[in-house]
């Protein structure tokens, strides 16, 4: 009965292998759904998984009565493959695969094809791909871990076993992946600590020993150091493994190696990060901050950028003042005009606008020195640019990444705990091992694994408190930064203060002189009317007779009195009497008072015409008004009145 299943078993195992493409459908014994099963089929054709030309498979095996592990050639080949693995003239007690990328973020360095034929053959079962997916080519480490166990230790297990390949199908297997920094081997690259995982496959058959492996791994790191443990530890050499309960102890030693690399850099690279973090908050602890924001260091920092009323910037030339200025004697000149022609009738200037003139004269003068002294201000910039705040705030992030990668490792560490101490009591475990002789040996692994948990711990609370440190070194910067805008700010309202009563004054100022000239305009209005009153009837009453000679033209007479319309006597008395020619003096009035009418007359036509032109020009770039819009109401009622208009069918 025994046999008839052995060859059912192989039979089916034949079919499966005759489609290893369609792994992990092609399993023969698993736990997982079917559509998990083509989940996880899918998943592998991507495109990103395997490299097209890299190439890093290999195995080391162990064959019974032999005390020398042997390491393979190269197996870039799937054909290379198929000879390395098959069994039929021998399984050995061990085998382990080493499967690498070209870089921890690159792709799987074997084919498809070469992959789903190793899984198919050692039927691996199928939440080992959970693993394998993460080795593709992507962007950012990976940051999660994991364990996943597949057991079939029970009575109620179902049976699978090959007895031409010496497999039992009563094994233990689990699979899991495990995080930790290591140090860059190029000191040029920006990230000197990346995050690098290893991920393994492990079955163990407790009827006879054997134990398969799989380790990925993006260098050969771990490779070696297996490697080397087999020729010089105690429980790992070939010739030490004779019998089920020894390879059990040393199985559990090759996941111990795996085990200890997820905490041992751990130490060197949190002291990075606290030096690292000191570096860039020790000058926000100590910063002379009250005199670095003082009103002096904030005018000389922003002194170069300042605008000057005239609309010139200062600052443009090394030379240049900050507002215009005249020579002295020149400025007196104006002055003492001005006070002539009644221009500096205004308000008298406060002895608080002589001292604000006379600063800014004096800090006209800060262009023009070659300030040599550190500009307080301009060093807090740079001792808190936001540069130094990215930095700070990446520092924060691979804190936050570390702290999860840890809680991730303890929790893989309490489910290998927790899941050996499970297969040792069970039943396949228990009837098919000698407990007595590899329980001290479980202990013991379960011992070192509770203690790398607790030295997990203590890196774990080492970060907490640095990652406390970082915020408060962030909340000191921002409040830093926050406290500079402040003194700055309030140092541009008071320079605002002070300009606006500046302007003030000069609007005050200007007020007095449109009042004055103003005054004056009505003045010279009234001038204007009354010369024109008078303009035709003097024109009238000059003689307008061209004299023979060019020197006695103003010798004659050109008034009035030499009109004709009075006489005179030849001695240039008036006589005794009044002699008026009324017909001249008629003619005189005829002539200059409607030539009167008619000046006056075509000034106010050309007065009101300039008016009406000048308003008419004012009144085209006023906006138009906005149209009302009709309200609901008004749309209501005129909705109403549309509907009376439409006549009703009767």
């Amino acid at each position: 009965m025994a046999t008839q299943k052995a060859v059912e078993c192989e039979a089916l195992f034949e079919e499966s292998m005759s489609r290893t493409r369609d792994y992990p459908t092609n399993l023969l014994r698993t736990d997982a759904f079917l559509h998990t099963l083509e989940s996880y089929r899918r998943r592998l054709n991507g495109n990103k998984i395997f490299h097209p030309e890299y190439r890093s498979l290999a195995c080391i095996d162990l064959y019974e009565n032999n005390h020398e592990f042997h390491s393979s050639r190269k197996l870039d080949t799937l054909d290379k493959l198929r000879m390395e693995i098959d069994e039929e003239d021998g399984a050995p007690l061990w085998r382990l695969v080493f499967l690498q990328s070209a870089t921890s973020r690159g792709a799987l360095g074997c084919t498809k094809e070469q992959l789903t034929h190793l899984l198919s053959y050692f039927q691996v079962m199928p939440s080992f791909l959970d693993f394998v997916l993460t080795f593709s080519i992507r962007g950012a480490p990976v940051a999660h871990a994991q364990f996943r166990y597949e057991n079939y230790l029970e009575r109620s297990s179902p049976e699978f076993a090959l007895p031409l390949l010496r497999r039992s199908g009563i094994q233990i297997q689990h699979a899991f992946n495990l995080l930790s920094v290591e140090k860059a081997s190029n000191p040029s690259e920006n990230n000197q600590w990346p995050l690098r995982q290893v991920a393994l496959y492990h079955s163990f058959d407790v009827t006879n020993g054997r134990c398969f492996w799989i380790i990925l791994k993006g260098d050969q790191t771990m490779a070696r150091r297996i490697f080397d443990a087999t020729k010089q530890h105690r429980q790992l050499k070939a010739k030490e493994i004779t019998s089920l309960e020894t390879s059990f102890a040393a199985s559990l030693q090759v996941q111990m190696i795996m085990v200890e690399w997820c905490s041992e850099n751990w130490a060197e690279y949190i002291d990075h990060l606290e030096k690292d973090v000191a570096t860039n908050s020790v000058e926000g602890k100590a910063a002379p901050v009250e005199k670095m924001t003082s009103p002096t260091e904030i005018e000389l920092m922003h002194a170069s950028r300042t605008t000057n009323t005239w609309g010139s910037q200062a600052g443009s030339s090394p030379t240049s003042p900050r507002r215009r200025t005249f020579p002295r004697s020149s400025s007196d000149l104006l002055a003492i005009i001005r006070r002539l022609s009644g221009l500096e009738a205004g308000v008298p200037p406060t002895p608080q606008d002589e001292i604000n003139e006379e600063d800014v004269e004096a800090k006209a003068g800060l262009g023009e020195q070659d300030n040599n002294e550190g500009d307080k201000l301009s060093d807090l910039e740079k001792d808190f640019s936001f540069k130094k705040f990215q930095r700070l705030s990446l520092l924060a992030q691979d804190l936050d990444q570390a702290l999860v990668v840890i809680e991730q490792n303890k929790g893989v560490l309490k489910a290998i705990d927790e899941h050996y101490r499970s297969v040792a009591e069970s039943y396949g475990f228990t009837a098919h091992m000698k407990t007595e002789l590899c329980s001290g040996d479980l202990m013991t692994f379960l011992t070192k694994i509770r203690s790398i948990g607790r030295d997990l711990d203590i890196h774990y609370s080492r970060l907490q408190a640095l990652s406390r440190t970082l915020e408060n070194a962030k909340t000191v910067f921002t409040t830093l930064l926050q406290y500079k805008s402040e003194k700055v700010s309030e140092f541009f309202a008071s320079s605002a203060k002070t300009s606006s009563d500046r302007m003030e004054y000069m609007t005050q100022k200007m007020h007095d002189i449109a009042v004055r000239t103003e005054q004056e305009t009505v003045s010279m209005h009234v001038i204007t009317i009354f010369t024109l009153i008078f303009l035709p009837g003097t024109f009238i009453a000059v003689w307008i007779g061209i004299p023979p000679f060019l020197t006695n033209f103003l010798t004659r007479g050109q008034t009035l009195f030499s009109s004709g319309v009075f006489h005179w006597d030849d001695d240039g008395s008036l006589g005794s009497d009044w002699v008026i020619r009324k017909n001249a003096l008629k003619l005189f009035f005829s002539v200059s008072l409607p030539m009167m009418v008619i000046i006056l007359s075509a000034w106010s036509l050309l007065y009101l015409y300039m008016r009406r032109k000048r308003h008419q020009e004012e009144t085209k770039w006023v906006l138009p008004v906005t149209e009302k819009q009709p309200t609901g109401e008004d749309r209501a009622e005129e909705g109403g009145a549309a509907a009376e208009k439409i006549p009703t069918n009767v």
